[in-house]
């Protein structure tokens, strides 16, 4: 494991390096047309549904949450600060409870993908809607993944329910904090990846281990109030252009 791991933090240095030299630097290396349409790919697409376009999907209310598993004092502050800058960015309160009751559990711990199925299980079981649909999803994120996420919306408004992320620890503590930043990232409702969107730590090939100001303009787009859950690509781009340019200009 730990050559596996050394290997991946080299990546993700090289593809920095690499990226630097090809792709914007920043969002001012963007313009207006550049960010209505990463807007569309991330917040209106799907990465396990190619190619169809989705409802525009958010969080409405304010949000409980309950952080479950082997949880060190660093990490704790790490997800404690993302969320409050996830707050400022969106508008959206988070609130601490028990995790019965919350709407988003985040699972951390060493070997993480096997304990959600046997000493999280309870707290995990709900997301998924079968036993053999926890278990077949879960073992294919363990094998492709390092660390996800699910989301459960609305069936009538499109607005955010329920959460979750499942991020193993015993990997480098620089790609815990990065999972914790992406997973809890998307599950705001930018859930898309896409290697054209860039500077993001939505292109999992970027090598960008935190939010970009790009990342940040997204969610700020997607969390206006002249957007609600539920909107279709072509009845929130009029708005989305508009708001990019008040956002920018």
């Amino acid at each position: 494991m730990v050559p596996r791991l050394t290997w991946l933090v080299a990546a993700l240095v090289a593809l920095l390096a690499l990226n630097a030299c090809k792709t914007p630097r920043s969002v001012h290396d963007l313009s207006d047309e550049d960010i209505v349409e990463n807007v569309r790919t991330i917040a209106f697409y799907r990465e396990y549904d190619p190619g169809v376009e989705h409802a525009m999907t958010r969080w409405d209310k304010p949000i409980t949450i309950a952080y479950v598993g082997d949880i060190t004092e660093r990490q704790r502050k790490e997800l404690d600060d993302h969320l409050d800058e996830l707050s400022y960015l969106s508008g959206r309160s988070f609130v601490h409870v028990a995790p019965h009751q919350a709407d988003v559990i985040a699972f951390l711990a060493p070997d993480a993908f096997e304990r959600v199925l046997d000493t999280y299980r309870d707290d995990y079981r709900r997301f998924f809607r079968s036993d053999d649909s926890m278990e077949r999803v879960t073992q294919e994120m363990a094998g492709e993944a390092l660390c996800f996420g699910r989301i459960i919306t609305s069936n009538r408004s499109g607005s955010l329910e329920q959460a979750m992320v499942v991020i193993p620890t015993e990997i480098d503590r620089f790609l815990v904090r990065s999972c914790i930043i992406e997973e809890l990232t998307q599950v705001m409702g930018p859930v898309n990846d896409s290697d054209d969107i860039s500077p993001s730590i939505f292109n999992d090939s970027s090598g960008n281990l935190l939010l970009s100001d790009h990342d940040r303009l997204i969610i700020r787009v997607l969390y206006d109030d002249r957007l609600q859950a539920g909107m279709t690509w072509e009845e929130a781009e009029p708005f989305v252009r508009q708001i990019v340019t008040d956002l920018r200009h």
